[in-house]
């Protein structure tokens, strides 16, 4: 073997141990080290408005597809796998729709006082706890206990003005289901809100409890 082969096998085993400590230590290499200083760093990505106030939150460990034993395939799928789930977890919005229409009633008793703060909050509370409770589809079991709610109320406030009802051609009776029917949309679209953040609250804080658990079997 020449000279300048055992020279050269020297240089490698040199390198080889240089790298060797370098690595031992946790520094980078030459090479390494021009590809890090060259590579351009990330801009951290702030995300819109929503995002920050509702960070992402994954869903919830252990629920299966709520969907998977839905053989349906028409072309009405949306909307019977709409009634579907309804039907399978009516728990989780009719008591809740129940107790909407009961906090509007308390509400409009109680007035601007105490008892009719009170029962506005459960009103919310139970728009929320719909959809805490509908982990199948959070803003759906919402909006169904929203509406439930308001039908069991309109339904509560024809009964009692039934003896002095006006006939269904006065103009008066148009305009009054035509404000109900308003009113039934807006009940729908707050308990879609309110289902949808309930799910979220319920996602958000089984994931700081995994979190916390994670960190607790590490120490």
């Amino acid at each position: 073997m020449s000279q300048r082969s055992l020279s050269r096998d020297a240089a490698s085993r040199a390198e080889a141990r240089r790298r060797a400590r370098l690595a031992a230590r946790g520094q980078a290499g030459d090479e390494e080290a021009e590809a890090i200083e060259t590579e351009a760093p990330a801009a951290p990505s702030r995300g819109s408005f929503l995002t920050r106030i509702f960070p992402s939150a994954p869903p919830l460990p252990g629920r299966p597809d709520p969907l998977a034993d839905f053989g349906y395939t028409g072309p009405l799928r949306p909307i019977v796998a709409v009634f579907y789930l309804l039907g399978r977890a009516p728990l989780a919005w009719v008591p809740f729709g129940l107790a909407w229409a009961l906090g509007y009633m308390a509400a409009i008793a109680g007035g601007p006082g105490l008892l009719g703060l009170s029962a506005q909050l459960l009103q919310f509370g139970a728009l929320i706890a719909a959809g805490w409770f509908g982990w199948r589809r959070p803003w759906l079991y919402g909006a169904a206990a929203g509406l439930l709610g308001f039908a069991l109320l309109f339904g509560y406030i024809l009964v009692l003005s039934l003896g002095t009802a006006s006939s269904s051609t006065d103009p008066s009776a148009a305009q009054s289901a035509a404000a109900a029917a308003v009113s039934g949309f807006y009940a729908t679209i707050f308990g879609a809100v309110g289902g949808w953040y309930g799910g979220y609250l319920r996602r958000r804080q089984t994931q700081v409890s995994t979190t916390a658990a994670r960190a607790r079997r590490r120490r």
